[in-house]
């Protein structure tokens, strides 16, 4: 179970988002915030390499945030998901579905 109290870092490059720390129901609003509206014109890159833990409620930002790129004519690129978040996208059956890149 992840800890209430661990912080969510999530920092904008343009149309990159870098997010370090945990993602869970207490944490997502934030990355939530970030990702409604969507930054910039173009594809949206959210770098996931430091993220330690994410559960179903991440799930559901990123899939929003997927959804809403897609009504656009964009993409949301996941960039270098961690182990956690890898493992996430696998067991929820969405890796083959969400667009999942190794490297920026």
């Amino acid at each position: 179970m992840s800890d209430p109290t661990a912080r969510l870092n999530v920092s904008r490059d343009g149309d990159r988002i870098v997010v370090a720390g945990d993602i869970d129901a207490h944490t997502c609003p934030d990355l939530a915030g970030e990702l409604d509206p969507l930054p910039g014109s173009g594809d949206v890159r959210i770098d996931v390499a430091d993220v330690g833990f994410m559960d179903s409620s991440g799930l559901r930002v990123i899939i929003s945030a997927h959804q809403l790129a897609e009504s656009s004519g964009r993409k949301l690129l996941i960039e270098r998901p961690s182990k956690s978040v890898s493992r996430i996208l696998e067991i929820s059956g969405l890796a083959d579905h969400l667009h999942i890149v190794d490297a920026s």
